[in-house]
């Protein structure tokens, strides 16, 4: 959904016969998008993937299935996710914390090598990497990864993630059906503008294709978990169903790296759609990264209080230092709802002044569909959170 790729064999034309080196006629299958109207992939296999000859259900206690509060009363919440262990590997280790109609929000800390493939049915998922680097292996290929990067996996799509020294720490968001390049990015023709605060030559593609010689890890029958309306299925293969000499179109996985990000600063503070990488429907996913600030001479680089009546707001603290919080560690999560100003706490609006550098990493999240937690991220919420305005203000001309 970046631009059109081509990686190993492809015929001349799509829908024609298109043999293997020893003459046996290959399986053409298409991947597509809104039916037939929107981005797709042809890829062409040495056997077609459709002999899977078992179906078993699943359980991942804190994933699928994920409970929610029975009540949530409207306040701003902090989850520590910094508090979680380690434990699983991509798939095993992955915990819902919060989750609406459009968009499911979750924290993965792995300690094992990765076991099972999964397609996730629901939606395309963004990984953003915290901690940790390693490689991507999909039907596309191997699309290897790196500390701070996005990687974007196209629904349906079966994969694996292995970490270096299986471990990593990352939160993973789950758009239903998608999550892409924002339209306003994009001209007329499907280019990336050159207004866009990032390029086609930022975004990485998978590099060679898989060699099933050479997955490791997996035994025959093979299997694959599939996550369809939050149940999870294991479908068993009678072969290795991802063996292709080719593919071409624009449905793939890639990669992009959150110092790629080209930041905008104005004369005065710029809201924080401004920061806008990725969207779905209803939601954004933005970058905030190192930049010069604000350069009015009386401009406040610290962001104004606001009420978004319309949207909830999470963020996701990266690394640095972050000028309008206090409290707030690496791995930290916030949930400001719709419904509650918010602002910077006391002392941090005041400080900001004269400041022409903001040294912070973090990731956000905008949506209009309120945010639901889970028991599971209740489990490592911060309860004082909401009154740390007052309770935490520290050194500030302003009273309570």
């Amino acid at each position: 959904m970046i631009q059109r790729h081509t990686l190993g064999r492809v015929p001349a034309k799509p829908h024609t016969t298109f043999y293997d080196d020893d003459g046996k006629l290959l399986m053409e299958q298409m991947v597509t998008r809104e039916g037939f109207n929107g981005p797709f992939s042809i890829l062409y296999y040495r056997v077609p993937p459709t002999d899977e000859f078992s179906v078993e259900p699943l359980e991942l206690p804190d994933f699928c299935p994920h409970q929610l509060l029975e009540r949530q009363p409207l306040h701003r919440r902090h989850i520590r996710t910094q508090d979680l262990q380690p434990g699983g590997d991509f798939l095993t280790a992955r915990r819902t914390l919060m989750v609406n109609r459009y968009l499911q929000i979750g924290i993965v800390k792995v300690d094992e090598p990765a076991v099972h493939f999964f397609s996730n049915g629901d939606g395309d998922e963004c990984w953003f990497i915290k901690e940790g680097s390693g490689y991507l292996e999909s039907v596309f290929g191997i699309l290897p990864f790196k500390k701070h990067d996005y990687v974007l996996i196209p629904r349906s799509t079966a994969y694996r993630l292995h970490f270096d020294n299986d471990t990593a720490t990352a939160m993973v968001f789950e758009g239903r059906p998608w999550i892409g390049v924002p339209k306003d990015y994009r001209n007329a023709y499907g280019q990336i503008t050159d207004y866009a605060p990032f390029t086609h030559r930022d975004f990485r593609i998978p590099e060679r294709l898989l060699d099933p010689a050479g997955v490791d890890g997996y035994e025959m029958p093979f299997s694959i978990v599939t996550k369809q309306m939050d149940d999870l299925t294991v479908h068993r293969y009678k072969h290795f169903p991802l063996d292709v000499v080719g593919w071409d179109g624009f449905v793939y996985p890639v990669a992009f790296n959150i110092h790629d990000f080209q930041p905008k600063t104005g004369l005065v503070h710029l809201p924080p759609t401004i920061h806008t990488t990725f969207a779905g429907d209803g939601f954004v996913i933005c970058s905030f990264v190192p930049r010069h600030t604000d350069f009015h001479e009386k401009a406040i680089p610290c962001p104004y209080a606001h009420a978004s009546v319309d949207m909830d707001e999470i963020l996701y603290y990266v690394e640095g230092n972050f000028a309008s919080r206090k409290g707030i560690d690496s791995e930290s999560v916030s949930l400001h709802p719709l419904g509650v100003s918010h602002g910077p706490h006391p002392g941090t609006y005041e400080a900001s002044i004269g400041k022409t550098r903001t040294d912070e990493l973090a990731v956000m999240c905008d949506s209009y569909d309120p945010f639901r937690l889970t028991k599971f991220a209740a489990g490592i919420e911060d309860e004082d959170y909401h009154q740390t305005w007052v309770t935490r203000e520290g050194e500030s001309t302003w009273k309570k």
